[in-house]
C-alpha cells in the first residue's frame, strides 16, 4: 500500500514516460514554439486524459469501441492546440498515449486490466507483424484495429490477454541487445 505521497510521485514519473514514450520521434512542435507552451501544451494534455479519459477506466472497459473513441477523443482535444501542434496529434501517438498511462495505472493496481496495449515497433516486431506500420504516423483507426486483432489473436495462443501478452512481449532491454 502506497502513502498519499509515493501514490502522488508515482503517477508524476508515470506521465513523464508516458509523454516521453508517446512524443518520442514524433516531431509534433511547430517550429521555435517556446518551451513554456510546449509545458503548458503537455500539462493541459495529461490533466485531460487523466480526468476525462482515465478515470472511464475505474471499472473494466472491455468494448473496442469505447475505448477506440477515447483515443480519438484524445487526437480531437489537441486539435485545441494549433498554436502549438504543427497539427493535430493523429491516432497513433494517442493510442501510445493512452495504452501507456493505462499499462502503468494497472502495474501500479489503480485500474484493472486495460482493454488494449501500446502498439510501437518493438511490440509489431515481438508479433512478427509485416511490413511494420510507422506507429508515430498512423492515422487510421482501422490500421490500428487490425493490429489489435493480430495481438488477440497471439495472446490468445498463449491464453492470456491483450495486456499481459504485451507486458510479457516488451522488453526494451532484449531489444537493445539484438
Amino acid at each position: 500500500m502506497h502513502t498519499e505521497q509515493q501514490q502522488a510521485f508515482l503517477i508524476e514519473e508515470i506521465w513523464l514516460l508516458t509523454l516521453g514514450g508517446a512524443f518520442q520521434h514524433t516531431g509534433i512542435y511547430k517550429p521555435k514554439t517556446k518551451e513554456k507552451e510546449r509545458t503548458y501544451f503537455r500539462t493541459m494534455l495529461r490533466g485531460y486524459v487523466e480526468h476525462t479519459i482515465v478515470s472511464q477506466y475505474k471499472t473494466p472497459i472491455t468494448e473496442d469501441s469505447i475505448h477506440l473513441e477515447n483515443i480519438q477523443a484524445i487526437s480531437r482535444f489537441t486539435e485545441n492546440f494549433s498554436h502549438v501542434l504543427k497539427a493535430p496529434i493523429n491516432i497513433g501517438v494517442s493510442q501510445k498515449l493512452l495504452n501507456l498511462a493505462l499499462k502503468y495505472y494497472w502495474c501500479l493496481g489503480i485500474i484493472p486490466e486495460p482493454p488494449h496495449c501500446p502498439v510501437d515497433r518493438i511490440i509489431q516486431i515481438r508479433l512478427y507483424k509485416q511490413p511494420l506500420v510507422n506507429w508515430t504516423q498512423l492515422e487510421c483507426a482501422d490500421t490500428y484495429m487490425q493490429i489489435m486483432q493480430d495481438i488477440r489473436r497471439k495472446a490468445k495462443e498463449s491464453q492470456q490477454s491483450i495486456a499481459q501478452w504485451e507486458l510479457v512481449n516488451f522488453d526494451r532491454r532484449q531489444m537493445i541487445l539484438k
